[in-house]
């Protein structure tokens, strides 16, 4: 996956750690970030996006926002759709709260009747400034960079709807746990998984291990296999000819009606209805990968033009 046109910004000594990019919009990447924001704006075309066990049908101009942890993905619903990204880690908010909490921000997903909100034309003004300014060189970049993000930061942190919450245990040693588990699931979740397999790997009691993913996670084991077998079922659907029971078993699920539905609970139709919707010229063919745009070309270029116009 080429790194071209993707940006990474880094203030460590005051916990700001941000990617930016554009990008083309293919099949389902489902996916989540444990402790990182994200911010999709459609800059072109429409698309469908899950978030948690909501899907959304997004079109050119419309933002959504992402907490920490929420399992989600965009799925072009038109040729050359294309979107901006902004990702940024929680830290930025450490000097305000606990080291085991963070914020969640109910930002609404944008549509027809909301999309030219105050709220939703400033997201798209500071990240549309934040993306041009990345992209550039010279004196006052890094400045630029700065100033737009903590803009962007103070509009988000303006909606009243938010709450604290727990993020994370802050035992150094419970997280490497966490990870050690997280990466044993990556490796045998098309295996008949348990809770008492979990237990047994990290030579701690079933209880425990249940507690620990629990709380640092956000949700439990099973629910987190779940996300984890469609994740790789939904890659199989656009990339294989597979048999959807083939698909079902692959992926660790114990028959093609549970693989029915628990993909129907998250997305809100049949496998065999996602495959039949996907448009065989334009799907991605290697997991995680994704087609980054320059900033520069005209297209991108004249919609954030556009977005820094407004004010």
């Amino acid at each position: 996956m080429t790194r071209q046109f993707h940006y990474e910004l880094q203030w460590p000594r005051d916990n700001i750690f941000l990617y930016t990019y554009a990008h083309e919009l293919y099949n389902y990447r489902y996916h989540w970030h444990d402790s990182d924001y994200e911010i999709d704006i459609v800059l072109k075309g429409r698309a469908e996006f899950c978030r948690g066990q909501k899907t959304f049908l997004l079109e050119e101009d419309d933002v959504i926002f992402t907490n920490p942890g929420i399992w989600h993905a965009s799925f072009s619903r038109e040729e050359n759709s294309k979107a901006l990204v902004l990702r940024f880690s929680d830290k930025v908010f450490r000097n305000l709260l606990k080291p085991e909490e963070r914020f969640n921000f109910y930002i609404p997903a944008s549509d027809a009747s909301t999309r030219q909100d105050p709220i939703y034309r400033k997201i798209r003004y500071y990240a549309a400034k934040l993306l041009q300014s990345a992209s550039q060189s010279g004196s006052f970049q890094n400045l630029d960079s700065r100033a737009a993000f903590e803009m962007l930061l103070s509009t988000v942190c303006s909606h009243e709807d938010k709450e604290v919450v727990r993020s994370y245990d802050p035992n150094e040693r419970n997280m490497e746990t966490v990870k050690r588990l997280l990466r044993y699931i990556d490796d045998h979740f098309a295996e008949k998984l348990s809770l008492e397999d979990l237990a047994n790997y990290t030579q701690y009691n079933r209880t425990y291990v249940s507690t620990l993913f629990k709380n640092t996670i956000g949700i439990n084991f099973h629910e987190y296999l779940t996300r984890v077998r469609l994740s790789h079922a939904i890659f199989q659907l656009a990339v294989t000819d597979k048999s959807m029971t083939q698909i079902a078993l692959d992926c660790g699920f114990p028959d093609l009606k549970i693989f029915n539905q628990r993909f129907r609970d998250i997305f809100h139709y049949l496998p065999t209805e996602y495959r039949q919707r996907l448009d065989p010229n334009h799907i991605v063919h290697l997991r995680d990968q994704q087609v980054y745009i320059s900033p520069k070309d005209p297209l991108i270029a004249a919609k954030l033009e556009e977005y820094m116009d407004v004010f």
